[in-house]
């Protein structure tokens, strides 16, 4: 066992507080344990006292010090709080205003100190200020009759009919709601609806708790607004909840705000079924979107301290759970790192290890994902915002964490001789640690998205606009150079090219009448009659272009060879290739700054296809593929479609930026298996069906750019981010 003393008694030994009046204490048992909730008799913050805590805090009178309280619970049979846990009390109780003292400077002195609460702070985010402005009390307790009906057993089933209503509509309406929102959410107009409807949803959302914790005798006290990266969210204060008795209840306080989003949802869904074209049906989507999709994605997340958090926390009776998790993490860090004799392990009930163990680090790590979504949605709107937002969340999610973290376990080593030499060589063996790791030369690889691409000279493109007639030479077939592959038909052309040869027969034998009858008008005949044939020869040489030839020799491929005969297509449509030994290759379009990094590369690269992502090819840089261009080979490189490169909303083949081209030939990595077998000796497809032949593969594309230290990789990371942001914005 540890020890029942602390370093910090002295600073509340001598103490003589007593609890405020007009105090509620309220009994709960929770995993076989009983827990005492104290909470102001008007409501606000509520303290959970275990038993061990209970003994002491009830004898809170302002006659006995603590020191005679706590000699008092020793004498006692039974196992008494420690020193470290009294401390700990005192300082939820004073933060709580729930403790009234005539010495309040030495445990607001402690209150400085103490990291980890068992109960949530006000919120000191950088990313989000909480502004408390009113009491909404007064105004709730008028609405007590709606409350009463909206949380009775007929208003349930109301919900419930509305929340099957939902999903019924979603289930059958899904295809038309994804194709809407694909094409619609992403313009100014729905962002702007979305701003403006986001703020009263929220509302109806708060009004919802406030309502809940009126419904079963709470106070509101506070109601206001956090700025969350700027944008306004309402808030209620309903931590008069905690104080409820019922588990059913405290649940149905923090869900009451989703229910009423949902059946905000329930009702936009029909509205936007039924409406015409317009403000207001543009108006049911977007509500229908937020109320529906930030309630599941956010509210619901018990990875946050929101409503799903609440609601989780009673349903597993796990209270006080994200402070509990961090401050089990220390302890854990104390014993094991600094290896402290006299740290005693926090007390856990049956079954609640595997959660105070997973839970802090899960909650980590999903807040900083949204909160590094966000900053890159800040960084599409303008560059400034995105740097603002970067820096704020690096201290806030990562650097204050770490500070304070360290700062802790400081502090709990220096306060111990034992353990200051063991904390000096773990601050020396982790400082070289980081700096090993951020000079160490570590393989820079350049990993960007491609297509398979075939040589200029084994492209089959159409040369004119036309129907495809007949193919003469099918897929998989070997032909010659200048072979005849594919017989474009144009109708309209064929017309214009008989009626101009019709006319230019006309001036023909008109111009043999002008020199028989008129020598003077001869000159004009002629000079009409040139101009009609040069415009006949344009025409001839456009039906000749309708017939599409092999520009070198190998067989022919044609991925979309059953559905070719008929099809209209037009000028410049890559229809297929002629694969020759060795010619497969990728095409891969980087931006400039990526393009100057493969200076530095060797030219090898690895790439990997979709139809085949464990197989690794080996591919070699063949050449620029004209330099800086203007135009995509393919819509696959795009960013809407899964590739880097930003461009243009209007059309998907135009970067914002030049973009440089490279060309890879691809072939086997030496001791792999041909493209058509596999590992096990085995033929998985036809080796007609190589990689050369599936035209517009995606492809992955791997360079090796030698080695470099990883500080000089995230800042050329960094760098070229912010360089493309730039780029793009201006």
């Amino acid at each position: 066992m540890s020890s029942l003393y602390s370093p910090r008694w002295h600073r509340v030994a001598a103490l003589r507080p007593q609890l405020a009046p007009q105090l509620r204490v309220r009994r709960q048992r929770v995993r076989g344990e009983c827990w005492w909730v104290l909470m102001p008799e008007q409501g606000g913050r509520s303290v959970r006292l275990n038993a061990p805590a209970w003994a002491l805090a009830g004898r809170l009178d302002g006659r006995c010090s603590v020191q005679q309280l706590w000699d008092d619970l020793l004498a006692r049979p039974g196992e008494p709080a420690t020193q470290d846990e009294v401390v700990d009390m005192l300082t939820q109780l004073h933060e709580a205003a729930l403790l009234q003292s005539d010495r309040a400077a030495d445990i607001e002195g402690l209150l400085r100190q103490r990291e980890h609460l068992d109960a949530p702070r006000r919120s000191r985010s950088l990313l989000a200020w909480r502004i408390p402005l009113l009491d909404p009390g007064a105004w709730l307790r008028r609405r007590q009759g709606l409350a009463q009906a909206l949380f009775s057993p007929a208003g349930a089933l109301v919900w419930a009919l509305a929340l099957c209503s939902l999903l019924g509509l979603l289930l059958q309406h899904a295809p038309a709601l994804w194709a809407h929102g694909g094409r619609w959410l992403e313009t100014p107009r729905y962002a702007l609806l979305a701003a403006l409807l986001y703020v009263p949803i929220k509302l109806l959302h708060e009004l919802a708790h406030g309502l809940a914790v009126q419904r079963w005798g709470g106070t509101v006290n506070e109601a206001g607004v956090t700025l969350m990266l700027g944008l306004p969210v309402p808030y209620v204060d309903a931590s008069a909840a905690s104080g409820f008795v019922r588990r059913r209840q405290r649940v149905i306080v923090g869900a009451a705000g989703m229910m009423a989003e949902l059946a905000l949802a329930a009702a936009a869904l029909p509205l936007w079924l039924w409406l015409d074209d317009g403000l207001a049906r543009d108006a049911a989507y977007v509500t229908l979107v937020v109320a529906g999709v930030s309630t599941l994605l956010f509210n619901a997340n018990p990875l946050q301290r929101l409503d799903g958090y609440y609601i989780a926390t009673d349903l597993l009776d796990l209270p006080n759970l994200g402070a509990r998790s961090r401050q089990w993490w220390t302890d854990l860090l104390q014993r094991r790192l600094l290896r402290l004799p006299d740290v005693e392990p926090m007390a856990v009930a049956n079954g609640e290890t595997p959660w105070l163990a997973a839970y802090a680090p899960l909650s980590w790590l999903f807040t900083l994902g949204i909160g590094a979504t966000a900053v890159f949605w800040l960084g599409h709107l303008s560059l400034a915002f995105g740097i603002v937002g970067g820096a704020l969340l690096g201290w806030q999610l990562l650097l204050q964490p770490a500070a304070r973290l360290v700062g802790g376990l400081r502090r709990a080593a220096l306060a111990r001789a034992g353990a200051q030499q063991r904390w000096r060589a773990l601050v020396l063996g982790a400082s070289a640690a980081v700096v090993l790791a951020l000079a160490l030369p570590l393989p820079q690889r350049l990993l960007v998205p491609g297509v398979v691409w075939p040589a200029d000279e084994a492209q089959l493109r159409a040369e004119e606009d036309g129907f495809v007639a007949e193919i003469v030479a099918g897929h998989g077939q070997s032909v010659e150079a200048g072979a005849l592959v594919l017989r474009l038909d144009n109708p309209g052309l064929a017309a214009d090219l008989a009626r101009q040869q019709a006319r230019v027969d006309a001036l023909e034998t008109g111009l043999f009448q002008a020199w028989r009858d008129d020598s003077s008008t001869a000159g004009n005949s002629r000079a009409e009659l040139a101009a009609a044939q040069a415009t006949l020869q344009r025409l001839q040489e456009r039906q000749a272009a309708l017939t599409v030839r092999a520009g070198s020799a190998g067989r022919v491929a044609l991925p979309q060879a059953a559905d070719l005969t008929g099809q209209f297509v037009h000028r410049g449509r890559l229809l297929g290739q002629v694969v020759g030994a060795g010619e497969d290759s990728v095409r891969v379009a980087l931006p400039e700054a990526d393009a100057s990094e493969l200076q530095r590369a060797r030219p090898d690269a690895s790439v990997r296809l979709a139809s085949a992502p464990g197989t690794e090819l080996h591919a070699t840089l063949l050449r620029e593929g004209g330099g800086a261009a203007r135009q995509l080979p393919s819509a696959a490189l795009s960013a809407r479609h899964g590739g880097d490169i930003q461009t243009d909303p209007g059309d998907d083949l135009k970067p914002l930026q030049p973009v440089v081209l490279l060309d890879l030939r691809l072939s086997a990595r030496p001791g792999a298996p041909p493209f058509g077998e596999g590992a096990d000796g085995r033929q998985r497809e036809p080796v007609a069906q190589g990689p050369g032949e599936r035209l517009g593969e995606r492809a992955w594309v791997r360079f090796d750019a030698g080695y470099s230290p990883l500080a000089m990789q995230l800042l050329r990371a960094v760098q070229r981010q912010v360089q493309q942001r730039f780029n793009a914005q201006f």
